[in-house]
């Protein structure tokens, strides 16, 4: 037999439908097929049958069973004292159907197998064939068990639209989604994922009206404003920036192709012809610097985009930069799984782990990577994804024949006519074909080298009085090659853009803005971004992203000997300590966002810095997205160059930023370097400090031991200088470090003499989350009376001070205890207001805890469909941060 419940429930037999009589008996069938193998009871199906039942309703039951039976046989059977039972064989049920293809697709987001999340989704989805309440007699029960089994469809739609968004199949996904919020208009996670859809298939305005029509939809039946998440993704679109990795995955991020490419005829076909269908293709871009290998990699890369449509990643190795080490394959993993979607807690710390995990995530999806400048095989090896659907492109100035199934191209000098016919492209076919002999004779003294070229054809293009022979004969008389086109060019610059030209080779890091370099100048960046724009046009600078400015490698290693030869050692101090401090301010009024009640002690910025504000969290966020791999360059710049107090002061302002995005790497590496430039010069008080937030990052690791040995040093340090005020927090932290490896007497020993100096120094926020943590440590234990005394402790200080983000901890913490103390009624009342404040601030992790516990709560209240309902929201929360608490959560429906 085969039994269908999604859709009209119905009956078939060998094909061939059934006669289920009429909506009362078919209602007793679907209650009975809902617990398919059970025993259901007369009452249970009284419930499922009427709103308002006859007298005897087991006599109408008796009447429907009979009938039944008259078409299933000794199928549904009687079970005396027990009720009813309908007996279903393995694979005769839709909904068991269902149910397997949906823990199969949920087993592939697991292991991060996207493709194979979306088939299942969606052949699971393909199963339902209508609303199951349609034409049934339906009463409480089965109402209830209809709005269960719809919020088990809608959580396959959801999963299926997030795994689809994921391959790119926005038009699958749009069409789906919306029939889905005409029939559901009050699913928020429905509309938030037609938001981004709509987005990404480049369809902006039909994303914002999707929201404008949510909100109609939320205002107008519920009278309240949509959730965190659907404002948030609103706001995102509104400014078209790339959102939060919560909101949205970000892995198309090839630079800018650009406009004066030419010649490379040749190598752009043989870069672009198919390869084979077997293995990843991978194409190696070999030759000497300033040939061109990155300008014909890009321009081959976006002429593959449509081959490659899925994901674009791409990345600079840095592996002949003189002032920078070549990047750490392990790093470079880390920024790409982060762009494909994996949260920072979720990326292992092993490089294997991260090569592992990265090829998983680009198996079956076209995926194109360009790697640039890399420094040999040991480098790219675990950079290379495994599918035969991925290809990679690498530039290098060294041969790389030891990787398996490379396709080498040995790019040379440009040839005679590419040189002139670039001088063409840039400096105007008129003026070139008027004298072809003196053309020829400045590639010649370019050395026909693509980026001597460029420069000497933009140097006759602002000089519309020149000729060709005057060109020459200026190149003649500074050298041949690169060099000389480089001194030809920097010479005739006017004093102030030779000066930030210069001053560029100082700077720490990829790239700059105009602020930045402003900084480093000592201007304001209105001043610096006119200089820069110019050197933009001139062709010493290059741009891959709207305002940001880059060298290539053989300007930078120029400039830098430049500056060195014309800046004496005072000026070049004065300028990198500028530029550190713009970093270091910037960076702690992003942190003013991040982390408002956090205290740190910054010393005064040089008058000629104006660094950057923040409007708010998520503005603070972007920048130190963007600015990363600059942050962590410049504390090492510091290190280097012994601005000490630079370096830990940067360090210290960005740990917030490192423990929200979980970029452990660099908090440790950061922090150790930091830790070594206090202890260089005899800094006691920093050298604690940043044992204390290096002792962070390495318990967040798990690194436990290591962790007490830095919390232990600086106890020791700030006891030896008598400052109480450092003592406090590190006493709570070692606490926290004891509590996690189970010594739990030592850490209430450490607990309470923090709170002794905190009360002492009259430092509420301190003695507040120093109460909380104390009351963990009893909850944890078991003792919940002493744990609320303590907690309602600091919730009486944490209401004398303002800190949303602790009070709403503070508040589900509390009503975990009531729970634990079964005042299920106090629980709710606690984590209400708890889920209330972290939805007042935007914090869907709190929220998702919060929904957790108030499902507990609620569950053991015996509001079973409340609790269910809470879970849901969890969960779906839990999945889009990427967090594995979501599988414990869904254990509970």
């Amino acid at each position: 037999m085969e039994f269908l419940l999604l859709g009209t429930p119905a009956v078939r037999r060998a094909g061939t439908p059934l006669e289920l009589g009429g909506p009362r008996q078919r209602a007793v069938l679907t209650m009975l097929l809902l617990h398919a193998n059970q025993a259901v009871s007369v009452a249970q199906l009284t419930e499922a049958v009427w709103d308002s039942p006859p007298v005897s309703p087991e006599s109408n039951l008796r009447t429907y069973v009979a009938g039944l039976r008259k078409v299933l046989g000794d199928r549904l059977i009687t079970r005396p004292g027990h009720g009813y039972q309908l007996v279903v064989e393995p694979g005769e049920l839709d909904l068991d159907a269902f149910d397997s293809l949906v823990r199969q697709g949920e087993e592939a987001v697991e292991e991060a197998d996207a493709e194979a999340a979306a088939g299942f989704f969606a052949e699971a989805l393909a199963r339902w064939h209508g609303t199951p309440a349609a034409e049934l007699s339906a009463g409480p029960l089965l109402r209830a068990e209809f709005t269960r089994l719809q919020e088990r469809r809608l959580t396959a739609v959801e999963r299926y639209a997030k795994a689809a968004l994921e391959l790119g199949r926005f038009d699958d996904v749009i069409d789906r989604l919306r029939r889905e919020t005409a029939q559901h208009p009050l699913r928020e996670e429905l509309w938030a994922q037609l938001m981004l859809a709509l987005d990404r298939s480049g369809r902006r305005g039909e994303a914002l009206e999707a929201y404008a029509a949510a909100r109609r939809h939320v205002v107008d039946q519920v009278g309240v404003e949509p959730g965190a998440r659907l404002r948030q993704l609103q706001q995102v679109i509104l400014e078209s920036r790339v959102p939060s990795p919560a909101a949205l995955n970000a892995h198309r991020q090839l630079p800018m192709d650009i406009a004066e490419f030419t010649g490379r005829e040749a190598e752009l076909r043989k870069l672009c012809e198919p390869g084979p269908h077997t293995t990843v293709v991978i194409s190696a871009i070999e030759g000497m610097a300033g040939v061109g290998k990155t300008k014909l990699a890009v321009r081959a890369a976006h002429q593959l985009v449509q081959r490659y449509p899925d994901v674009q990643l791409w990345a600079d190795l840095h592996g002949f930069d003189a002032d920078e080490l070549p990047a750490d394959p392990a790093a470079v993993l880390e920024s790409f799984l982060r762009l494909l979607g994996v949260p920072g807690g979720q990326i292992p710390e092993s490089l294997e782990a991260r090569a592992a995990l990265y090829r998983d995530r680009l198996a079956g999806k076209r995926a194109l990577v360009l790697l640039d400048n890399a420094a040999g095989e040991d480098q790219v090896r675990p950079l290379l994804p495994g599918s035969a659907s991925c290809l990679v492109l690498i530039t290098s100035r060294r041969t790389l024949l030891k990787l398996d199934g490379v396709r080498s191209l040995f790019l040379d000098v440009f040839t005679p006519g590419e040189a002139v016919a670039l001088l063409s492209r840039i400096a105007g076919a008129d003026r070139i074909d008027a004298d072809r002999e003196a053309a020829v004779r400045v590639a010649e003294l370019c050395g026909h080298l693509p980026i001597a070229v460029a420069l000497a054809a933009k140097r006759l293009a602002r000089r519309p009085q020149w000729t060709l022979p005057d060109l020459a004969a200026q190149l003649e008389r500074g050298g041949v090659g690169a060099r000389g086109v480089f001194d030809l060019s920097y010479q005739a610059l006017p004093d102030n853009q030779r000066r930030l030209f210069r001053l560029l080779g100082l700077h720490p890091g990829e790239d700059v803005t105009a602020e930045s370099a402003a900084a480093l100048a000592g201007l304001t960046a209105y001043e610096t971004e006119d200089l820069l724009e110019t050197l933009l046009d001139e062709h010493l600078l290059q741009q891959h992203t709207p305002g940001r400015y880059g060298l290539h490698d053989l300007l930078r290693a120029y400039a830098v000997e430049q500056v060195m030869a014309a800046e004496p050692p005072p000026a070049r101090h004065l300028a990198r300590r500028r530029v550190l401090d713009w970093y270091v301010h910037t960076s702690w009024h992003a942190e003013l966002q991040l982390n408002p009640v956090r205290q740190l002690e910054i010393g005064t910025a040089d008058p000629a810095v104006h660094p950057r504000t923040f409007a708010d969290r998520d503005a603070a966020l972007l920048w130190c997205d963007t600015e990363r791999a600059n942050l962590v360059a410049a504390i090492r710049d510091a290190a280097e160059h012994g601005l000490a107090e630079q370096c830990w002061s940067l360090a210290q302002c960005l740990w917030d930023f490192f423990n929200l995005r979980k970029h452990w790497a660099d908090w440790i590496d950061t922090h150790t370097v930091a830790l070594a430039a206090a202890r260089s010069v005899g800094d006691r008080s920093a050298e604690g400090r940043m044992l204390i937030t290096l002792g962070i990052g390495l318990r967040e690791i798990r690194r436990h031991d290591e962790a007490i040995e830095c919390y232990q040093q600086a106890l020791a340090i700030f006891r030896a200088m008598g400052d109480k005020s450092r003592q406090e927090p590190t006493l709570n932290n070692l606490g926290i470090a004891y509590m996690v490896v189970g010594r739990v007497d030592d850490a209430l020993a450490c607990y309470e003499q923090a709170a002794e100096i905190a009360r002492e120094l009259g430092d509420l926020h301190t003695e507040a989350v120093i109460s909380n943590n104390i009351g963990l440590l009893h909850a944890d234990a078991g003792r919940f009376s002493q744990a609320l005394e303590r907690y309602l402790r600091s919730l009486e200080i944490r209401q004398e001070i303002e800190d949303p983000y602790s009070e709403a901890i503070l508040l589900n913490n509390i009503g975990e205890v009531y729970r634990g103390l079964l005042d299920f009624p106090e629980a709710v009342s606690y984590v209400e207001r708890a889920l209330e404040m972290f939805r007042t601030i935007g914090d869907l992790y709190g929220q998702a805890e919060s929904l957790d516990n108030l499902g507990l709560a609620l569950d053991g209240l015996g509001d079973r469909r409340g609790a269910e309902k809470c879970w849901l929201e969890s969960v779906t929360l839990f999945e889009e941060l990427g967090e594995p608490k979501a599988d414990e959560v869904r254990a509970r429906l």
